[in-house]
């Protein structure tokens, strides 16, 4: 509860880790391309050009966004270096956003406490990578969004569609290809 969580990407997924935390009292940070008021969180999503504030304030920093032009490579060096020395870097989004040579110095260096990857840049990762040796960090083989009920919520959300287009009613999930998702 004494602890601090950022977000970076608020989308559905994002939303729902920040609910989790303030259920634990932390203090919620978040960042996303659509930055706005949440009354339901009590914050206000940053625009992305504030991460580097973002970072700053957190302990604990968990990466939810998608893999698009902006954020290839977007964690890299310069960003990392405005995390605590203290700070935990999450990333269950995309592995494309964490350069790991960057994220491996960061560790090495001491300027990050730790780090947690259910994605990599490079997927799997080369057994002789040194993050499998390091104690500071955790992975997982890409499976944070596992559960027994994703079949059911796919099928669900595919059947609402069906729903919405025969009644011509705006879909769900529509994907914009200029943004990449």
């Amino acid at each position: 509860s004494d602890c601090s969580l950022g977000v970076f990407g608020v989308g559905a997924i994002g939303k729902e880790i920040l609910k989790r935390a303030a259920g634990f009292g932390m203090t919620l940070h978040g960042v996303d391309a659509v930055p706005r008021r949440d009354d339901e969180l009590g914050i206000d999503i940053r625009e992305p050009e504030r991460t580097e504030e973002m970072l700053s304030l957190c302990d604990y920093v968990v990466i939810a966004a998608p893999h698009t032009p902006r954020t290839q490579g977007l964690f890299g060096q310069k960003l990392l270096r405005h995390m605590r020395p203290s700070g935990v870097l999450i990333n269950i989004g995309r592995g494309a956003i964490v350069p790991l040579d960057d994220l491996t110095a960061a560790l090495k260096a001491g300027e990050l406490r730790g780090a947690a990857l259910d994605v990599c840049e490079q997927e799997p990762l080369p057994a002789d990578h040194p993050l499998w040796m390091m104690e500071n960090v955790l992975i997982t083989p890409h499976v944070a969004a596992a559960s027994p009920r994703v079949a059911e919520r796919h099928l669900e959300t595919l059947l609402d569609n069906v729903r919405r287009f025969v009644a011509g009613e705006p879909l769900r999930n529509v994907v914009n290809k200029a943004e990449w998702y």
